[in-house]
């Protein structure tokens, strides 16, 4: 259960673990002889295995050097205090209930893979997806308040960015991209997914609070998606076989393992956010492991992304979300009762990745600090100077409509497929808008009308999605960019942080690495 999430110098985030947890393994801690380089012990056989397993094409000689440089960052780490943080503890006993869960399914046996007439064929088979809008309430009558304004001509987004007590609502205005019925809960997910194309669902209660839906669109995926799709599919089809093979295990191991969640601890905040003091809270119990109220936090905040993060969560639905954490411990537990724990290549395993985070965040905080030459900055910069470049101009088509619930309605029609330049005739004031075939518009002259907040998805945002409205000098406008030219490159004083970040990113092990020679 790896955190993914990378850090601005490419690295993974990884949280850090006291110096006592590689004792806690059997693995030795080495000091740095005074005024000497740090010397790792001569690397064991099966971590050497290890490595290169992970690491294919890696010669012994440079799984040796890495193995060196994983000591050398973890005792650095620990020196520079990177390694006390709770959320160290968290990530190293993750990290372990990962790798002995991992070896607990290995040991198991299993079905052959699937071949790719099998995947293609449940590829296909998978269902509808839809593209849903999405705004929850905290009680019926709000819902009933906002579905007026949506029936009263109110544009869908404006109302969930205004309303919604899903905070994601203020990022992305209600929007949750295209979902599968099985991604929600059964309370919404049904009638979201009984009604046709357009309509509007809602209101309808589940356990979040109350919801209005839109949908905007439907699709099946098709053999052709399934051909540019293929080896990702692949891949993920071996990670459901296992998952098969975890969801049988996890059978037993429930009934054998059984949660006890303190529901005291659990009903007594009632949030998603990691607050002080919750690592000391213990939100339940499985096989003799403590699951932290901040652990827990964490997890429904990853888990929940569908449905943003609720802030009105009751202590039955936390403690039923904890299963997921339980079952990683459930799998745990029972590798260390077979004494897989105990195998060279398991603590191998082990140890590599409990090292292997630690030189994440010895390399995130040595990057952070690292002090790139004016000179390494100036020649990054010329070299690539593509990276640094402006957006010059833009090919765009303009909506200026009389007043907001027009401009709203065209902005709704439009995503739902009606063709720019009907909705032109249908909503915009023709004498405002012009000539409605789109063109050329300086970026320099555009950003001297339209806001920051819209000029961003303007020059970054996907083509052919509509973006606005805002008012104008002469009515409501919406926006679509068709197509973007290049501009100058900016000037390194004016892009200095980007390319050192930039810079960093190509280099970045680079000099970690060398970091750790000296």
């Amino acid at each position: 259960m790896h955190d993914a999430s990378l850090s601005r110098n490419g690295f993974p985030r990884i949280g850090m673990v006291t110096l006592l947890g590689a004792l806690a393994l059997g693995f030795p801690i080495q000091a740095a002889p005074a005024k000497r380089p740090i010397r790792a012990a001569e690397p064991a056989a099966e971590r050497l295995k290890v490595i290169m397993a992970v690491e294919s094409g890696l010669s012994p000689e440079a799984a040796k050097a890495r193995i060196v440089r994983l000591e050398r960052a973890w005792t650095r780490a620990g020196a520079k205090g990177l390694l006390k943080a709770p959320e160290w503890q968290e990530s190293r006993q993750e990290g372990r209930q990962a790798v002995l869960g991992k070896a607990y399914l290995g040991s198991r046996p299993g079905h052959s893979a699937m071949t790719e007439d099998q995947v293609r064929a449940a590829f296909l088979a998978q269902g509808e997806e839809r593209r849903v809008s999405h705004v929850l309430c905290k009680t019926q009558e709000d819902a009933e308040a906002a579905l007026k304004r949506i029936q009263g001509g109110e544009a869908f987004e404006k109302v969930a960015t205004e309303v919604s007590t899903d905070p994601s609502a203020a990022r992305n205005h209600g929007d949750l991209g295209w979902i599968r019925q099985k991604q929600l809960v059964a309370a919404f997910g049904d009638p979201v997914f009984a009604v046709p194309v357009g309509a509007l669902v809602g209101p309808v209660k589940s356990e979040f609070g109350w919801h209005l839906a839109k949908i905007w669109e439907a699709r099946h995926k098709t053999a052709a998606d399934f051909a540019a799709e293929r080896d990702g599919l692949m891949k993920a089809a071996a990670v459901t076989q296992l998952k098969v093979k975890r969801d049988a295990a996890l059978e037993t191991l429930r009934l054998r393992y059984p949660l006890v969640p303190d529901m005291d601890v659990l009903g007594a905040d009632r949030t998603t956010e990691t607050l002080p003091g919750d690592d000391k809270k213990v939100a339940g119990r499985v096989a003799g492991t403590a699951i932290s109220l901040r652990t827990l936090k964490r997890h429904l905040v990853d888990i929940l992304k569908t449905m943003g993060q609720s802030h009105s969560l009751g202590a039955a639905t936390k403690a039923s979300f904890m299963e997921g954490l339980a079952d990683q411990i459930r799998l745990a537990a029972a590798a260390r009762r077979q004494g897989l724990d105990r195998r060279p290549e398991v603590r191998a395993a082990l140890w590599l990745d409990e090292r292997e985070r630690a030189y994440a965040r010895y390399a995130e905080a040595f990057l952070a600090e690292a002090k790139v030459p004016e000179a390494e900055l100036e020649r990054h910069h010329q070299a690539f100077p593509d990276r640094f470049r402006q957006i010059g101009s833009l090919r765009l088509q303009v909506l200026v409509a009389d007043s907001e619930d027009r401009v709203n309605a065209a902005l709704n029609q439009v995503r739902m497929g009606l063709p720019w330049g009907a909705a032109v005739a249908q909503f915009g004031s023709a004498e405002a808008t012009g000539n409605p075939e789109p063109g050329w518009v300086e970026v320099a002259s555009l950003k001297t009308l339209v806001p920051p907040t819209l000029m961003q998805p303007l020059l970054a945002g996907p083509l052919g999605q509509p973006v606005g409205p805002m008012l104008g000098p002469d009515g409501y406008m919406i926006f679509n960019v068709l197509e973007r030219r290049p501009g100058p490159v900016l000037p390194l004083a004016e892009c200095r942080d980007a390319v050192r970040t930039d810079y960093l990113k190509a280099r970045g092990q680079v000099l970690v690495d060398q970091s750790l020679e000296d």
